[in-house]
């Protein structure tokens, strides 16, 4: 019977009957007042500076594109010759924010330049020479070569969709060459270098890959831009934007 004997022993824990009670009527006043209302969001107050200065850019950029294709036309210039079904690198090194023109801003999601930093590899024709006018100020183009398209390759590329060929929302790293086998066995391709190889030589299945790649996100070059005010002008008046060719592989050193 000492097994059911009650023990003469007080709790050895302090217990507070009144903190219990108050936590159990703010736990009960929660329930019953529900979720609280959301927070309006604050529009933040623009001057009217911000939308003087906005138009009379969109009227630059509108300028622009009609001088580029009205007096220039849609062909290259003969002194600048333009290697026609050639591996481009487009990069857009400005332009966080595209406010000024519609169309600019939607010539730049085609591309596959959606945001600031972003680099896509394209096949070099009229139309594409068209669409980089419309864009002159915010990307820098050229040729790359095979050391700046490995790199690319081996270090920032996404793919759209997993090994079992479905696209999925959020971007996949590759790596591994099980995944090239998955995605691209069926055009031939087994490993990361034989992608390389048929984006290098701009191949019959270079628009497959294009459409399981996702944009490259990259960064600023090393050291930084010659000046922020010159990033707009075009290469050949002494700024950064434009047509680089070969000599594009000299600034995605300091980059990749």
């Amino acid at each position: 019977m000492e097994q059911y004997a009650i023990p003469n022993k007080l709790p050895s824990e302090e217990i507070s009957v009144l903190t219990h009670r108050k936590g159990r009527l703010k736990q009960l006043a929660k329930r019953s007042d529900g979720n609280p209302p959301a927070k309006k969001k604050r529009t933040s107050f623009r001057k009217v500076n911000t939308f003087v200065a906005q138009s009379r850019i969109s009227e630059r950029d509108a300028k622009r594109i009609k001088r580029n294709f009205l007096k220039r036309g849609v062909l290259p210039k003969k002194e600048v010759k333009y290697k026609e079904n050639q591996l481009v690198l487009v990069y857009r090194h400005r332009g966080s924010k595209v406010i000024a023109n519609k169309e600019v801003l939607k010539t730049l999601v085609r591309l596959g330049l959606p945001v600031q930093r972003s680099a896509t590899l394209h096949r070099l024709t009229h139309e594409l020479i068209a669409q980089l006018k419309v864009v002159e100020p915010f990307v820098i183009w050229g040729y790359p070569n095979i050391t700046v398209v490995q790199a690319l390759l081996y270090k920032y590329v996404r793919l759209r969709c997993l090994q079992t060929g479905v696209e999925t929302k959020h971007p996949v790293p590759l790596t591994s060459n099980k995944q090239v086998e998955d995605l691209f066995g069926s055009l031939g391709m087994l490993c990361v270098e034989d992608l390389l190889y048929e984006i290098m030589k701009v191949g019959p299945h270079f628009d497959a890959i294009r459409e399981k790649l996702r944009t490259f996100l990259l960064k600023d070059p090393v050291g930084g831009w010659k000046k922020d005010s010159t990033k707009g002008k075009l290469r050949s008046i002494g700024g950064e934007a434009g047509f680089r060719g070969e000599e594009i592989n000299v600034l995605f050193q300091r980059i990749v």
